[in-house]
């Protein structure tokens, strides 16, 4: 049972306004600016009054214990604190917007003020007595400043910082840039639309290192499928020569010194020609995905051939959970070689699937 000082989840919104110590300076703006979206952004208006929330930096030589000191209403609105309630979603009542009384959000982070500032100390001692005396022209004045450093600051971090211009993906350079480290600045060959490309985003450190190995493949195997996947390397197979590069013995003729430049046959054996791709346990279900045709089936092929590029051969094997293997029936009917077997006997051990993995993802 639930104590009587608890409090229900709520909103964002009504968190910061609660208690706004709790959260960072730059958390808070962005929550103040999505409140309002009609409004100018933080430091691209001429007019700051235009602008979701003003700002104003400290001007008294002590420390903070937060990023926020305070999150007040502005002196032109005169509604009281509890009956703010910003609108998640920005409506109209009668064909008019609905006004969102202004906010005022103290900070120490960054200001003209504080221990840190450019002030003198005497300087902010005497603004304070001239705000006891009632005279708030000179604070008003400094404020103008502080707000614009303020919003500056705040264009700053947002630009700079990875994982927030992130979060609008068509407007961020950053996200230029990682698809440049990627590869992804022009849609790579073999590349089907099933992948998704933040997919490959999210590997950007891996994917940049212009080296290849299993282990990079199987972290990003695993990452985007969020499953166990077990990479076996070295697997060999019969490679065909193609007619250009085979050659004729004779005595006026080159390469013709057998096991050192010249084979016998249309066929060599390469033991690096591929690798075997181990998934699971699985269950059912989610084995039944991987089959070909099916769209994990042309992700993971898809992904393999961006990795490793298309003349890698690779096998896949399906492990499924033999306790949750169905007995073929009118109601379970899986494909042969597909999820079934056909046995004279209960078989023991694990159930796998072995299939091909298409470069095209049949």
């Amino acid at each position: 049972m639930a104590t009587r000082e608890h409090r229900g989840p709520g909103t964002l919104s009504a968190r910061l306004r609660w208690a706004p110590q709790r959260f960072e300076w730059l958390q808070a703006l962005q929550i103040l600016e999505r409140e309002q979206p009609h409004l100018p952004a933080l430091g691209c208006s001429n007019d700051p009054q235009q602008e979701a929330v003003r700002l104003r930096g400290p001007l008294l030589p002590v420390f903070s214990p937060s990023q926020i000191s305070s999150l007040q209403l502005a002196p032109q609105a005169f509604a009281p604190l509890s009956a703010l309630r910003p609108p998640l979603v920005y409506r109209h009542l009668h064909r008019k917007p609905l006004v969102v009384p202004r906010l005022t959000l103290h900070t120490p982070v960054f200001g003209l003020g504080g221990p840190d500032g450019p002030l003198p100390y005497a300087y902010q001692e005497w603004l304070q007595q001239r705000v006891r005396a009632g005279d708030r022209g000179t604070l008003a004045f400094l404020d103008l400043f502080q707000h614009r450093l303020l919003s500056l600051l705040y264009r700053v971090q947002l630009k700079h910082r990875i994982a927030l211009p992130y979060q609008r993906s068509e407007h961020s350079p950053v996200y230029q840039q990682l698809q440049a480290l990627c590869g992804l600045t022009s849609q790579p060959p073999g590349m089907p639309v099933s992948v998704p490309e933040k997919a490959l985003i999210a590997r950007a450190a891996l994917l940049a290192n212009g080296r290849r190995s299993v282990a990079g493949l199987q972290s990003l195997l695993r990452h985007h499928f969020d499953l166990n996947v077990r990479i076996e390397d070295f697997l060999g197979g019969w490679r065909r020569i193609p007619p250009a590069s085979r050659t004729v013995l004779g005595r006026q003729g080159r390469n013709l010194s057998l096991g050192r430049n010249a084979v016998c046959g249309s066929r060599a054996w390469d033991q690096q020609q591929g690798v075997r791709i181990h998934l699971g346990p699985l269950q059912p279900t989610r084995a039944d995905s991987f089959m070909p045709g099916r769209l994990s089936h042309r992700q993971l092929a898809a992904l393999v051939s961006f990795y490793f590029g298309a003349e890698l051969q690779c096998e896949l094997r399906i492990h499924v959970d033999k306790s949750d293997i169905q007995r073929l029936g009118q109601v379970h009917q899986p494909g042969l070689g597909q999820g079934s077997w056909l046995n004279r006997e209960v078989r023991q051990g694990n159930y796998w699937i072995d299939v091909s993995l298409g470069k095209n993802g049949a």
